[in-house]
């Protein structure tokens, strides 16, 4: 007498779930095969960290792509990706192909080509430097009186920056720092502020600036003969 291997129901339920499978992935097959145009996010990996991108970076790529009628129809942007590897990039202009394993789709969807073939970054090697600080004033003192001199501590910060930028950057300026019908001297702790966001001040991050106020015109000194 043959023994049925037990748990029967379960290798029934398994077997069942088995044609199901094949026949819905059968089906897809059979479908219609069509094409269209997808927007695909890009995301950059593998960014060198000593250095920085300052170029435009597009926020997407053209796919087209081929696959079942009813699949195409409901693909989404969200759906499909582009990463684009930039392991081993240089300082200064770059060009990175976009090859078709770099493309993330769902199953059953082919990739035949990418928009553009290439991207073109400029990447420049982050560097530190000392930079002097310009403070901002913002007013005029009381009447007969005005800024005799202004007085930064400390004179420079340490920023952090894409080379290039760094080259281009005199100097940095402050939160203004009001003295507007000011009697007398004035001293704050004012915030380092950058030019562009990929200049990053790291220290300090506010300075004291003491602005003397006084007389606009020095009076001569009077003496008797």
């Amino acid at each position: 007498m043959t023994r049925l291997p037990r748990n029967v129901g379960s290798l029934v339920v398994a077997f069942a779930l088995a044609c199901l499978v094949w026949y819905a992935n059968a089906l897809e097959r059979r479908e219609r095969i069509s094409e269209r145009e997808i927007e695909a996010s890009l995301t950059l990996v593998n960014v060198p960290k000593e250095m920085v991108i300052t170029s435009d970076v597009p926020r997407s790529l053209t796919l087209r792509v081929r696959g079942p009628l009813k699949l195409l129809r409901t693909l989404s942007t969200g759906e499909a990706g582009v990463a684009l590897d930039l392991r081993g990039a240089r300082e200064g202009e770059n060009d990175f192909s976009v090859d078709v394993p770099n493309v993330q789709v769902p199953a059953f969807v082919e990739v035949l080509a990418v928009y553009p073939a290439q991207v073109p970054l400029w990447l420049e090697r982050l560097v530190q430097r000392k930079v002097p600080v310009h403070p901002r004033l913002n007013g005029t003192p009381a009447p007969g009186l005005g800024v005799r001199s202004v007085t930064v501590e400390p004179p420079v910060v340490m920023v952090s920056g894409p080379r290039a930028q760094l080259d281009r950057l005199p100097a940095l300026t402050t939160d203004p720092l009001d003295v507007d019908s000011a009697g007398g001297p004035v001293e704050a702790l004012v915030a380092v502020r950058s030019p562009h966001p990929l200049v990053r001040v790291i220290d300090p991050l506010a300075v004291r600036v003491v602005v003397d106020v006084g007389s606009a015109i020095q009076a001569p000194p009077t003496g008797g003969r």
